[in-house]
């Protein structure tokens, strides 16, 4: 069954260091899915769908632009990195305008809660 699997992985071309990496990899997971922090899991997984999506996005660039290897990888790189530039752009935009708004509402909400503090006018000048 081994030998199955391996050869579906294409093992059978690759040499140790392979078959050392994919069974610190299947220990690892086993380990976390064992373990509490099985949640950690959800980040090796969102991990392995992202490096997929760069990898079509580099393969649909070598295919069809016909950029060279390291050209490719570095257009999917940048363009899987937008969405995330654009998110972060959306929240600093937005926190703006929620910040003036939560600023507003402290100057009306100091206001309101004055309470042993006499209140002068502009123009007051004491005496000592």
């Amino acid at each position: 069954m081994l030998l199955t699997i391996f050869s579906v992985a294409g093992m059978d071309t690759l040499g140790g260091s392979a078959l050392l990496g994919y069974g610190l990899l299947a220990s690892f997971i086993v380990a976390i899915t064992v373990l509490s922090q099985r949640w950690l899991l959800w980040y090796v997984f969102g991990g392995v769908l992202y490096w997929l999506s760069v990898e079509m996005l580099h393969n649909v660039l070598v295919s069809n632009f016909g950029l060279s290897d390291w050209h490719s990888y570095v257009a999917a790189m940048g363009i899987s990195w937008l969405p995330l530039a654009g998110w972060v752009l959306y929240r600093a935009l937005r926190y703006d305008d929620v910040s003036q708004t939560v600023q507003q509402e402290r100057k009306r909400a100091s206001a309101r809660y004055v309470e042993h503090t006499p209140i002068y006018d502009d123009h007051y000048q004491p005496r000592f």
